[in-house]
């Protein structure tokens, strides 16, 4: 998957290989005028095409292959499908400039920020949808609205991801205490946490931690980083002071925790949970449980902790999205690609193999993984999906620059070097002087 680069290549390993508006009353009836535009529909559908897809986080053609292009060369058989990745010479930036045929551009829903609207390759896919009677009402709000976020319905979500808490159950054993269950707010998650935070035979264990970049991009409490209006940073406020305080200084309260972080000079990480297994909690984006390492030790997840001022809010959506581009001639053939993509048929396949479907059909969430083997008595399931998404925070060009002038600040933070007002000071300050240098870079 786009949210774990590592992650997805795995899965894909691992998996066999793939064999807006709810149609109206009036496109529903037998009408002369439905028959027209079905029989147009057809018509152009059924003609050979070749659709060029651009891979914006460049994973290579047989990662594509698997994920997307085997399954869609098997439905159309007169379509040509195209790969091209990103690579350091090409982008979607080079392919405009030499002219070159792009009908379809595959990013997370943050990269398509770059790789779709900055470009000017956006183009809003609302009334060729309806043309195409793909009913909105099937799938899971909030990945529409996820999409929607980039300033318009630029394409579909095609697979999605959400913050979970993954859990070493051989901590919690060794200690005695009883794993993480559904529905804990983050205070009883970071009480749990204190419990956890030891130094044992010349081990200090943390009982909590997080991914910096994906707590912060994904967060519950849907803040936007930019304001739109004056294309200014908007994190130094109250919403911003409550997520650092909860996600980054609250669970290093313990005695063990700082010097932990002191000694690797870093803040928890993936490494510091799979490989060291000195975590026993750890908030990432679902993809981690794929990698090597988690066929070592015993391991579990958890819904994503929440605020108690939004009960049953878990984190906002991520999802891989495939964006129509505005130069394709091919739209009409692109757009039976996505409806086949978003199908039941083929969301049911994805949610076998492990990859977090988009619809919200229950059937086919509660399928989830069940071709997965690894996944067997796992918690999977509730962690995925005992939460609703949260709404999704409009997204800007500048969103990158805000996030990384806040996560320079959380080891600070946990070493004491700074308090909070200071960090989200000095973050908005920085934040902005990259974004005036950004526009001062385009005249």
């Amino acid at each position: 998957m786009i949210f774990d680069k590592r992650a997805v290549v795995v899965m894909l390993a691992l998996a066999a290989p793939m064999s807006l508006l709810s149609a109206c009353s009036g496109a529903n009836s037998a009408g002369q005028g439905g028959a027209e535009t079905n029989a147009t529909v057809s018509a152009k559908t059924d003609e050979p095409a070749e659709l060029v897809v651009f891979g914006n986080p460049g994973d290579p053609e047989n990662v594509f292959d698997v994920r997307i292009g085997d399954a869609v060369r098997k439905k159309f058989p007169n379509y040509k499908i195209t790969y091209i990745r990103k690579t350091k010479d090409v982008t979607m930036e080079t392919l405009i400039t030499s002219g070159s045929q792009v009908d379809l551009i595959y990013d997370s829903v943050a990269g398509a920020v770059s790789s779709v609207v900055n470009t000017g390759s956006q183009f809003d896919i609302s009334d060729l949808a309806k043309k195409h009677r793909i009913d909105f009402n099937r799938f899971d709000p909030g990945q529409l609205d996820a999409v929607k976020s980039l300033g318009g319905l630029y394409g579909l979500p095609i697979q999605t991801g959400g913050l979970v808490m993954y859990y070493n159950k051989d901590i919690f054993d060794k200690f005695g205490i009883a794993y993480p269950g559904n529905g804990m707010t983050w205070e009883e998650a970071i009480e749990l946490g204190k419990k956890l935070t030891r130094k044992q035979d010349g081990v200090q264990y943390i009982g909590l931690g997080l991914s910096p970049h994906h707590a912060i991009l994904m967060n519950s409490l849907s803040a936007p980083f930019v304001d739109k209006t004056t294309e200014k940073a908007a994190v130094n406020n109250e919403t911003f002071k409550n997520l650092l305080d909860t996600l980054v200084i609250k669970p290093t309260l313990v005695d063990g925790y700082k010097d932990a972080v002191t000694a690797i000079k870093s803040t928890i990480n993936n490494n510091t949970f799979m490989k060291d297994r000195t975590v026993a909690m750890f908030i990432m984006n679902y993809g981690l449980q794929d990698q090597d390492y988690f066929k070592e030790f015993n391991w579990d997840m958890a819904p994503l902790p929440v605020f108690k001022e939004k009960p049953g809010i878990g984190s906002q959506p991520y999802p891989a999205v495939l964006c129509l581009s505005s130069s394709s001639k091919y739209k009409d053939q692109a757009m039976e690609m996505l409806k086949y993509l978003t199908s039941d048929e083929y969301q049911l396949d994805l949610s076998k193999r492990g990859f977090v479907p988009v619809l919200k059909d229950e059937k086919i969430k509660k399928a989830f993984a069940q071709d997965l083997g690894s996944y067997k008595n796992k918690n999977v399931v509730n962690a995925l999906f005992f939460n609703q998404t949260a709404p999704s925070a409009p997204k800007t060009q500048y969103d990158a620059m805000v996030t990384n002038a806040l996560i320079k600040q959380y080891l600070p933070l946990i070493t004491g070097n700074t308090d909070v007002n200071t960090a989200l000071r000095t973050a908005e300050e920085e934040a902005n002087k990259s974004i005036q240098d950004a526009k001062n870079n385009k005249k």
